[in-house]
């Protein structure tokens, strides 16, 4: 009898409407007929049941004498939604403190530095990892069922980068930002407020653009321009490139402006400015000024009164000094500290330049020597005297780049001469070159010269 179904103890076989299961259930034959995994895996075949069939299971029924309960026999196996698509970020927002900070050697630090994330050109940003179509599934019928495609994302929105092969990489050097829209690579740093101890100090390799005030105590350094559209105050700023300050500055004697380029601003009152280009201002208040350019003091009501004005190119201003003869003092031309660097630096390129010849001697006649011929001793001696004919090198070079840019700036402060447009008043100190006149006098209109080692002055017009 085993291997036959008879009429009697025909199965019954219940399939889910989705045609993802079956169930079995079996009846008890008084003949006592049993059933083989075989004969009801056929037996399921002829009701289309073809895939998911579970042997395990029919064997349990089987083995078990499982009758009259339905249990599954078959499992389709439902399709499987593709992933979803997504960005891996290679770059984020750094966590900026705020608040005073404990140092390491228990002092306190009231104001903090902000931090920012700097990429340079061509640094992988992001990249985006398509969604994937999913897997095929079937039902019990071995029907397929076809999965649905993960969401694809949009792409991201910004600017300061190129998209490549689903890859965004910077096209700049500079600061990058992380939004819930996009990325955002820029080489400007936009400070819409004040500059104070909640927005803290500033550090930003690029430029900076302060649309408020900067408030005593402030620190900002920028390795391009630095513009300020309000007031500063007590502070230190140090720019790379220029520095703009629509407002002027009032720096309380220990405020100091470091410009890599020109120096802009309205006003500077005890303030120090120092500007490897030119500095231009409307007035200058008992403040100390430097340029390896010239110094413009120009507009409505200017004038220059107590402190110093240094321009190694020349100097132009309105007014200088007053009647109650505040001592103010006038400088162009070269220092003549800087002219006697300049005779220091010829005489050592000279002295350099000896030692540099007996080492490169000594390192030429050492290269006939053949390897491993020398003791360890005489090959230490060898190594050393080539590592300091690479030494004076260096050396050599450093004191000629030196000397380039002295002779650059004497040559630059040559003709130098200082411009005063209206007048210039008893108190005033007059220096070209190093060489000086006290005035006793008011003058008007006048220009000075240095004219056969004396500070001559001669009209305008």
């Amino acid at each position: 009898m085993d291997g036959l179904i008879t009429e009697s103890c025909i199965p019954e076989l219940s399939v889910g409407q989705d045609k993802m299961s079956a169930k079995l259930r079996l009846h008890l034959d008084e003949s006592g007929q049993k059933f083989t995994v075989t004969d009801l895996k056929e037996w399921l075949r002829q009701f289309n049941v073809k895939a998911g069939v579970m042997d395990s299971a029919i064997q349990d029924m089987i083995e078990h004498n499982i009758y009259d309960v339905y249990t599954e026999v078959a499992v389709g196996k439902p399709p499987e939604k593709g992933k979803d698509g997504y960005f891996i970020y290679h770059v984020s927002n750094p966590e900026n403190a705020s608040g005073p900070t404990i140092l390491e050697d228990g002092s306190v630090e009231y104001v903090h530095t902000t931090q920012y994330t700097i990429v340079e050109q061509g640094d992988l940003l992001a990249e985006y990892v398509p969604a994937t179509f999913g897997n095929y599934g079937f039902t019990i019928e071995n029907e397929m069922r076809t999965p649905t495609k993960g969401k694809e994302q949009p792409p991201l929105r910004g600017r300061g980068f190129r998209l490549e092969d689903n890859k965004y990489y910077s096209v700049l050097h500079g600061k990058v930002e992380l939004t819930e829209k996009g990325i955002y690579v820029v080489n400007t740093l936009e400070i819409k407020g004040d500059v104070d101890m909640n927005s803290g100090h500033i550090n930003f390799d690029g430029d900076v653009n302060i649309r408020g005030d900067v408030h005593s105590g402030m620190l900002i350094k920028a390795s391009g321009n630095i513009e300020i559209k309000g007031h500063v105050g007590n502070c230190f700023i140090n720019a790379g490139k220029d520095i703009t300050i629509q407002q002027g500055m009032q720096g309380k004697f220990s405020g100091k402006l470091k410009a890599g380029g020109n120096i802009y601003c309205k006003f500077f009152e005890n303030t120090s400015a120092e500007a490897k280009g030119d500095i231009m201002v409307r007035s200058v208040l008992h403040s100390k000024l430097e340029a390896e350019g010239k110094v413009i003091v120009e507009g409505k009501d200017s004038v220059v009164l107590g402190g110093s004005v240094h321009a190694i190119q020349g100097i132009q201003v309105m007014d200088a000094g007053n009647e109650m003869e505040v001592p103010t003092v006038l400088s162009a031309g070269v220092l003549r500290k800087t002219l006697d660097r300049s005779r220091e630096l010829d005489d050592l390129i000279k002295e350099v330049e000896g030692q540099l010849e007996l080492l490169t001697k000594t390192v030429k006649s050492l290269e006939h020597i053949q390897p491993g011929t020398l003791s360890k001793e005489g090959e230490d001696k060898r190594m050393k005297i080539i590592q300091a004919k690479v030494i004076k090198s260096m050396e050599h070079k450093q004191l000629r780049d030196e000397k380039a840019m002295s002779d650059a700036l004497i040559r630059s402060g040559r003709n130098a001469q200082i411009v005063v447009q209206k007048a210039i008043q008893p108190g005033c100190r007059v220096e070209i070159a190093g060489m000086a006149i006290q005035l006793k006098e008011p003058l008007k209109h006048v220009k000075f010269v240095l004219r056969d080692g004396n500070v001559e002055a001669s009209l305008l017009y």
